[in-house]
C-alpha cells in the first residue's frame, strides 16, 4: 500500500463545503489510480463522525446512513481504498506525542508504517516529527 488517509484529509475529500475540499479531491483522485491506498478502521469512522456534527458542518450535517453512504463510496468501486487496521498501539511510540490531540495522529504513524505506506496528513507537526512517513497531499 502507498497511501493511508490521516481523517482530515479523507473528511475534506469528501465535504464539498471545506474551503480545501478542491485541493484535497484533486489530489485524492489523481493518487487513486497510481497505487493502492487505504484509510484505518479510525479514519473511516471518524470521518462520519465529523460528516454528522452540526457544528463542524455548519449546520448542513448528515445523518449516520448519508454519512456512511458518502464515506463508504470512497471505498467502493474502480481505484477503490481500503480500510485497513493497525496492530495494539505502541507505547513508546505514542509516548512521542507533545500533547493529547497527536495521540491519534501518532497510531496512524504506526498503522502506516505496519502497511508500508505513506500516512497523508495536513499536520504540520506530524510531518515534521515523522519526515520519513508522513506527507502532504501535494
Amino acid at each position: 500500500m502507498k497511501w493511508i488517509l490521516d481523517t482530515n484529509v479523507l473528511f475534506i475529500a469528501i465535504n464539498t463545503w471545506h474551503d480545501q475540499h478542491a485541493q484535497t479531491r484533486a489530489w485524492l483522485d489523481a493518487a487513486k489510480p497510481t497505487a493502492p491506498w487505504g484509510a484505518s478502521a479510525e479514519t473511516y469512522l471518524g470521518a462520519i463522525r465529523l460528516l454528522m456534527n452540526p457544528k463542524v458542518m455548519k449546520g448542513a450535517h448528515l445523518d449516520a446512513g448519508d454519512a456512511v453512504k458518502v464515506t463508504r463510496r470512497e471505498f467502493s468501486g474502480p481505484n477503490a481504498g481500503k480500510i485497513v487496521t493497525g496492530d495494539e498501539p505502541d507505547d513508546a511510540l505514542l509516548r512521542k506525542a507533545k500533547g493529547h490531540k497527536q495521540i491519534m495522529d501518532i497510531y496512524q504513524i504506526q498503522v502506516a508504517a505496519k502497511h508500508g505506506a505513506k500516512l497523508v496528513t495536513m499536520d504540520d507537526a506530524l510531518r515534521a516529527a515523522f519526515p520519513a512517513i508522513a506527507v502532504y497531499p501535494s
